[in-house]
């Protein structure tokens, strides 16, 4: 929860004044070594070149937290994929084994979503619940094996589907761990201050003071930085991988359990 607050605190309110000070700074220096001493400055062509760095730095790293969200979303459909290959085969198995593999999927997608779903906070306990339901889908498998030889070759029916559902659903979560390097997110900062200051300046050097430019800039770096940093943590960020394959699995394995249920003899 203070990781939170922090990070709201930072991005939301003290990084966009940060710029501003920048800003602020250049058109101080300006004031200072020209327009008081009405000294005129000239481009050099330089400035231009730096902005075009910086926007390049930011647009490189804005494409890779994209691309990382990208993964994290077709990691999330792998797992729906196994989830849906594992209920399909088990219906062609015994009604026990079909119900056992109903049973741990819908606990399973219960989890998962009960984790993802917006504004829930980090919880160092999912991936142990997670660990947990995967021991005891293990325990069972090799408990029913030993039981009838028939059982124990329905359950290496399984045995692939249960492989990429759990793959997918580590590479998932330690997908959500990834962000970007900390040298690169400093280089961010730094090089959105240090173009904030010649910002300023070269819009105070001028005859004429122009205001609109700076105010770009601004809303400009801190959204984009705020967009980076939202796709960095996709567990307190507004931009979350898509998990309604999961919400229509539960509802339709949900919904084949109470029709299950309704047809068993009385």
């Amino acid at each position: 929860m203070e990781r939170s607050l922090f990070t709201v605190f930072w991005f939301s309110l003290a990084y966009p004044v940060s710029l501003v000070v920048a800003v602020l700074i250049g058109y101080w220096v300006a004031e200072v070594n020209y327009r008081r001493r009405q000294r005129t400055w000239k481009p050099s062509g330089i400035e231009s070149a730096l902005i075009t760095i910086y926007g390049l730095l930011l647009s490189f790293t804005l494409l890779s937290s994209n691309n990382a969200l990208k993964e994290r979303t077709v990691l999330v459909h792998q797992s729906s994929e196994a989830v849906t290959e594992i209920y399909q085969e088990s219906q062609l198995l015994s009604p026990s084994t079909h119900a056992a593999a109903r049973a741990f999927l819908l606990q399973f997608l219960s989890l998962e979503l009960a984790q993802h779903r917006p504004g829930q906070l980090p919880s160092a306990s999912h991936l142990r619940n997670i660990e947990t339901l995967d021991f005891q889908a293990w325990r069972y498998f090799r408990q029913a094996s030993q039981v009838t030889a028939t059982q124990a070759a329905e359950l290496r029916l399984l045995l692939p589907a249960f492989h990429k559902l759990h793959v997918a659903t580590s590479r998932l979560h330690y997908s959500y761990q990834e962000r970007t390097p900390y040298p690169i997110t400093m280089l961010l900062f730094i090089s959105s201050w240090a173009i904030g200051i010649l910002v300023g300046f070269t819009n105070s050097a001028q005859e004429t003071r122009h205001y609109f430019v700076p105010v770009l800039f601004v809303i400009i770096s801190a959204l984009t930085i705020q967009a980076i940093r939202d796709l960095d943590d996709p567990e307190l960020g507004f931009i979350r991988p898509n998990y309604n394959n999961f919400q229509d699995l539960q509802r339709a394995l949900s919904n084949a359990a109470a029709t299950d249920r309704q047809t068993l003899p009385k």
